[in-house]
């Protein structure tokens, strides 16, 4: 039974395009031997039930600020001074790129070391809160991670942590300075996320 056949089968994931929100974010646009393993396993890839990452569209999630509506832009200022204050001391972080899984039917790299993503996560969070103290954070039990493949589908998680197990066995890891923090107007398009930045924070420098 061919690809075709098999995903014809299927349930279409549910759609939608338009903005969510703004988003704490690491992103990834001078990170080249990132891209170049990004490339390297998004070759194993069915195109008949994921969408692959742009590697110009890879990103971390850090936290949410608030969703689409739910911030002003003074107050979003407000948050980028903050962010700031709390970020200066914070040395730009090494992350380490070396093992591909499955994230609930969707494909990425889990990102190490985690408790350094956190730590970012949590002094952005004491950012937003200072001065949003009912924002809708957000919570995740997902490892930090940076997805590089998105499912077309429902109930696709087999087939994703097949397909990273055939990647972890033809990669090697990568490490990657971040020396800075992204605040990002998001929106989602199908299955796939594009952004704006709005502001950049550089970690470890202070005012």
């Amino acid at each position: 039974m061919t690809s075709t056949t098999d995903s014809s089968r299927l349930q279409p994931r549910d759609g939608h395009t338009g903005p969510l929100g703004h988003y704490w974010f690491l992103t990834f646009e001078h990170a080249p031997e990132l891209h170049a393993l990004t490339k390297t396993c998004q070759q194993t890839i069915d195109p008949a039930y994921f969408d692959a990452t742009p590697v110009d569209g890879l990103h971390l999630t850090l936290d949410r600020i608030a969703y689409d509506g739910g911030s002003t832009p003074e107050q979003r200022a407000s948050i980028t001074e903050a962010a700031r204050l709390v970020c200066g001391d914070q040395a730009p972080v090494m992350l380490t790129f070396e093992q591909v899984t499955n994230l609930r039917g969707a494909v990425g790299f889990v990102v190490s070391p985690a408790e350094s993503v956190r730590a970012l996560r949590d002094s952005l969070r004491v950012a937003t809160l200072s001065v949003l103290p009912e924002a809708r954070v957000k919570d995740s039990s997902s490892p930090p991670h940076v997805t590089i493949a998105y499912p077309i589908f429902e109930g696709l998680s087999a087939r994703a942590a097949a397909t990273a197990e055939a990647m972890n066995a033809m990669i090697e890891g990568v490490d990657v300075v971040v020396s800075e923090v992204v605040m990002v107007a998001l929106e989602q398009r199908g299955n796939l996320y594009v952004w704006q930045v709005v502001e950049r924070v550089p970690l470890g420098i202070t005012n």
